[in-house]
């Protein structure tokens, strides 16, 4: 195998850009993979805390209605 000026030769350097690029792939997945995690996590936890506002808004209406036993 020839080798060149920079001292490697060609196999080399197409192996390590190859694992490199390997490894990059590996990170960006894992990234995105991440990001959707805290995307559903930020969207599921809207929505729960949406229902337990609504849970206790509507709780709030029937203790104040003009049936209820507390106000017999």
């Amino acid at each position: 195998m020839p080798v060149f000026e920079g001292g490697y030769d060609m196999d080399q350097g197409i192996a390590f850009l190859s694992s490199f690029l390997s490894y990059l792939l590996l990170m960006v997945i894992i990234i995105c993979v991440a990001a959707l995690g805290f995307i559903i996590g930020r969207i599921l936890r809207k929505r729960k805390d949406g229902s337990a506002v609504s849970l206790e808004s509507a709780e709030a209406v029937t203790e104040d209605s003009p049936g209820s036993a507390d106000n017999s």
